[in-house]
């Protein structure tokens, strides 16, 4: 039986097409033509003839990006490592929003490997130690063998021929039956595909030379794979070979193929989280995508680039290495993590990344949104701005029906960005007509890096458009936190801005990537205020970010922004020199802010940090009645003294009835229109507030709807407190995912300690409370945490309140314990992070 090992159009198959000729259209052109008229008498009047201009033989393209630029940006995630210092985890959460960082336990990937589609699969092993799964050696026959060639002799069947003597690449049209060609029938007939593999375990192996060695027709390489190699049929009967291997080894291949090893020493060693956000959304895209029945993904860049292990130039060639030291250390720093929708336990996001954004990402409909992509202008990034002249001949070409061409009109585009962003569709004009096409199919059919181009001199194009138009604020040099001891003034709570309605700002909702300006009109001694900040029912899962306009906007979160639902969250955030403070999200939310406090340096109480203590709790009554009103003492009571004028205090909401919301205010003023807290039907809701006592000492609570109430207090203002507050600027001082300030998730029950004097512009003396966002990430059950002075016994109160699969986020102003730390004690399994805001002490 002669065997052709090179190329096989079978039923259902497609021939590979072939390459198209283009024939470019002659042109004749008219130019200026001098005609002479005789005359005996008198010279005729001049006669101007007017030259008609020939079109130009290219036009010039500026672009900006490199690829499709939907999610993670791999020039992006460098420079916003390497020049803003962020970690892989602060990359992902900017390139997808509405994902949450989660796990995968270890498994297999299935990878269609694209340069042997039509061929048999021939193998070699250096070692002589192939096997073929589920396969018995016959009496007298090796029970491994140096080389094997699965083809398919029928649909669906397959014969094997190994030998043992050499590792061989069979030639072209070689008759693998006939002995004298060196090869033996090892499998005369096996059903549904074929699967080989090295004798030992390769996963760990440090030695290509004991990996399979898969002979590639066309190249004349040998490429060694991990794992195993199979031979099957697509669902069109077309043949197939597939690279089965761990998940976790397929990466290190993955990784190496998409962005470049060096990239990890950049930086004094920060492009290393580049390589870690890459590896993180490399383990999701594979996971989430589903090519093919028999193969997961594929092996080129229409999936990931995935080369294998090393390759030589033929079976005796020199080993060239595929996988490197970087690139495995970043794999296995991210092992079994991934991006996943909402929770930790939505799907796998479809994490599809480009080589360039040019410095914004691309609308997609796969749940995150574009956002401002400042990292992608990193130095070495030549794709981030391009220009290219493209030849009209060639435009002619290829959409013949134009004619003579004679100008291209962009009609859409997406909006974010230079000129208006990436073209959407375009018209492309002729003598013999126009056609209509999208800016995709120009990109592709032209070769242009990215579908975000516009015409140099064009001015059909859209003018420039800032998709954030006055939603956005610049960065000054030395803008930051006036850290000046500071008092406490309690405010009518009042309502500052409310984007459903227009008040202080456009009735728009504040788009992804951008940023308000707020003017909260406080005294010129002001350093920070005390703001309730609520994310209206966004689309998808982001956060929100306060800090002083001016400053380099922190990487930190005061409110967790959650699809579909209202979450308020209290922050002291400072001001700049103006007095003003700037609020950025990553998502698109409607967006309300409420003012009840200032801190400034002329005016107002100093503070007296507690224990927490439980002050009410209706929780061994019925329900507060919706529409009612219950006021509780604090000044006088439980340590607190008679003179206290406001108090820092905790408002828990539980097994509400229905949707509704909670106000707190001092009782003998009027009940604000302004809110702290947002319930949900049988839900159970916290926030922090600092606020002004009544007359007597005493605040009161509104439920709009029936309810349980808690209030918890954790310190006090007044003429005998001792402590001034010192804003910062925003800063994580706990990250659990990236092991910052602690490794690992919390247990459930665990009560662990942190330093948090010392650290994040806190003092190391001097010290007696912490003002940060304390929040809780990947919980699987609805819980809480606790925070605490770690000398102390355990308080009954907690801080954080979070639900299932979702995100919370509370401020807490807690003392810590003489050795300068807070205790955190989490009442499930849950990832921890702090951000802190300020301090108080002498």
């Amino acid at each position: 039986m002669v065997i052709s090992v090179v190329r096989r159009v079978r039923r259902g198959g497609k021939a590979k097409d072939g390459d198209r000729s283009m024939q470019r259209n002659r042109r004749c052109l008219l130019g200026p033509v001098l005609v002479v008229v005789a005359g005996a008498l008198s010279l005729p009047s001049p006669v101007t003839v007017r030259a008609v201009a020939p079109p130009p033989a290219s036009i010039a393209i500026e672009g900006h990006g490199w690829g499709h630029g939907v999610g993670l940006s791999q020039y992006g995630a460098l420079g916003y490592a390497v020049n803003f210092g962020w970690s892989a985890a602060q990359i992902l959460d900017h390139y997808y929003g509405g994902t949450v960082a989660s796990t995968v336990a270890s498994s297999e990937i299935t990878v269609r490997l694209s340069a042997l589609d039509g061929f048999a699969t021939a193998v070699v092993h250096d070692k002589a130690a192939l096997t073929i799964d589920s396969y018995v050696p016959g009496l007298g026959q090796p029970t491994t063998w140096r080389s094997l060639v699965a083809n398919e002799i029928s649909e669906g069947h397959y014969r094997v021929w190994g030998r043992s003597d050499a590792n061989v690449c069979p030639v072209a049209d070689v008759n693998l039956d006939d002995p004298a060609n060196g090869w033996t029938v090892v499998i005369a007939d096996q059903a549904t595909s074929v699967t080989i593999r090295p004798q030992t375990d390769t996963s760990a192996s440090a030695d290509v030379s004991d990996l399979v060695g898969l002979c590639e027709p066309s190249s004349g390489r040998v490429r060694y794979y991990r794992g195993a190699i199979r031979a099957i049929n697509n669902n069109a009967l077309a043949n197939r070979t597939v690279s089965v291997l761990p998940l976790e080894q397929y990466l290190r291949s993955v990784v190496a193929g998409e962005v470049s090893a060096g990239w990890a020493s950049l930086g004094q060693g920060k492009g290393a989280q580049a390589l870690q956000a890459q590896a993180v959304a490399a383990r999701s895209y594979g996971l989430a995508e589903n090519r093919e029945a028999y193969a997961k993904t594929c092996d080129s860049g229409s999936c990931q680039m995935y080369r294998g292990a090393a390759y030589r130039s033929g079976v005796g060639g020199s080993f060239v290495a595929q996988e490197f030291a970087a690139i495995d250390a970043a794999v296995a720093a991210t092992s079994g993590l991934v991006r996943r929708y909402g929770s930790e336990a939505g799907a796998i996001a479809y994490t599809m990344f480009s080589s360039s954004s040019g410095g914004y990402t691309a609308k997609t409909s796969l749940g995150f949104a574009p956002v401002v992509d400042e990292g992608d202008a990193v130095s070495s990034n030549a794709a981030h701005s391009w220009s290219v002249s493209v030849g009209v001949a060639a435009i002619e070409a290829a959409w013949p029906a134009i004619g003579s061409y004679s100008g291209i009109v962009v009609k859409t585009r997406e909006g974010f960005g230079e000129w208006g962003g990436r073209v959407l569709t375009m018209r492309i004009n002729g003598s013999a007509g126009a056609v209509n096409i999208s800016g995709d199919t120009f990109r592709a059919t032209m070769g242009l890096k990215s579908n975000w181009f516009h015409l140099v001199g064009d001015t059909s194009v859209p003018a420039p458009t800032d998709p954030c138009g006055s939603q956005t604020t610049s960065t000054v040099a030395g803008v930051t936190a006036n850290g000046a001891a500071s008092r406490f003034t309690p405010l009518t709570p009042t309502r500052l801005v409310d984007t459903r309605s227009g008040l202080g700002v456009p009735a728009a909702p504040l788009a992804a990537g951008c940023t308000l300006t707020i003017d909260p009109n406080v005294g010129a001694d002001a350093t920070a205020v005390v703001v309730n900040v609520t994310s209206v029912t966004p689309a998808i899962n982001g956060f929100l970010t306060a800090y002083p306009c001016g400053a380099q906007r922190p990487f930190v979160s005061i409110v967790p922004s959650v699809a579909g639902r209202i979450v308020p969250g209290t922050a002291i955030v400072p001001l700049n020199a103006d007095g003003t403070f700037c609020v950025f999200s990553s998502t698109t939310t409607d967006l309300v802010i409420d003012l009840s406090g200032v801190y400034g340096t002329a005016t107002g109480q100093r503070f007296q940090p507690v224990a927490p203590q439980r002050f009410f709790d209706s929780r061994a009554a019925p329900l507060v009645r919706a529409d009612s009103v219950v006021r509780v003492q604090i000044a006088g009571v439980r340590g607190v003294p008679a003179s206290a004028t406001g108090a820092a205090v905790t408002v828990h909401s539980s097994n509400a009835a229905g949707a509704g919301f909670v106000t707190i205010w001092p009782c003998d003023a009027e009940r604000p229109t302004t809110s702290v807290l947002n319930a949900t039907a049988g839900g159970s809701v916290t926030n922090h507030v600092q606020l002004g006592f009544d007359s007597t000492g005493g605040v009161c609570m509104y439920a709009a709807t029936a309810m349980r109430l808690m209030l918890d207090v954790s310190g006090w203002f007044g003429p005998t407190a001792n402590s001034d507050f010192h804003a910062l600027m925003p800063q994580r001082l706990l990250d659990t995912r990236e092991n910052i300030g602690l490794a690992g998730r919390f247990a459930a029950g665990q009560n662990r300690a942190i330093a948090v004097t010392g650290v994040g512009g806190v003092p190391a003396a001097g010290v007696t409370a912490i003002a940060a966002e304390v929040t809780s990430v990947g919980a699987l059950k609805a819980a809480y945490i606790t925070v605490h002075p770690c000398i102390a016994k355990v308080p009954s109160v907690s801080m954080v309140r979070n639900l299932a699969n979702s995100v919370a986020a509370t401020t807490v102003a807690g003392v810590v314990d003489g050795a300068g730390r807070w205790c955190l004690k989490s009442a499930v399994s849950m990832h921890v992070l702090i951000d802190v805001s300020g301090w108080y002490g002498n």
